[in-house]
C-alpha cells in the first residue's frame, strides 16, 4: 500500500532526505496518465510502506541524524488532488 509523509525539521533537510531516498521514498510519483507529480519539499511517497512504517523511518532517521523531527504526518495515497508543480533545482 502507498503512502505519503510529510515532516517538519530545523535543519539537515538535504541530509534526512538522503537518507529518505535510500530506504526508497521518492520526491514525485507517476498519475495514472504518467504526468510527474513533484510534492513540496517536505512530502514523501513510499509505494509500499504502511503509515506507521514511515512514521518510525523518519523518527530512525532524524535520530540517526541528530536532528528534532518537530512533525510528522503520513498517511495511505488513496484519493488526491494536486497542482503538479515544477521539479526543485
Amino acid at each position: 500500500m502507498a503512502i505519503i509523509i510529510t515532516y517538519d525539521i530545523h535543519s539537515k533537510h538535504v541530509e534526512f532526505k538522503k537518507v529518505m531516498f535510500q530506504l526508497g521514498y521518492k520526491d514525485q510519483v507517476l498519475d495514472q496518465h504518467s504526468k510527474i507529480i513533484y510534492f513540496p519539499n517536505t512530502v514523501l511517497y513510499h509505494p509500499t510502506k504502511t503509515a506507521i512504517e514511515a512514521r518510525d523511518d523518519a523518527q530512525a532517521v532524524s535520530k540517526q541524524l541528530s536532528v528534532k523531527l518537530e512533525r510528522c504526518i503520513s498517511t495511505i495515497w488513496n484519493s488526491w488532488a494536486a497542482i503538479y508543480g515544477e521539479p526543485f533545482n
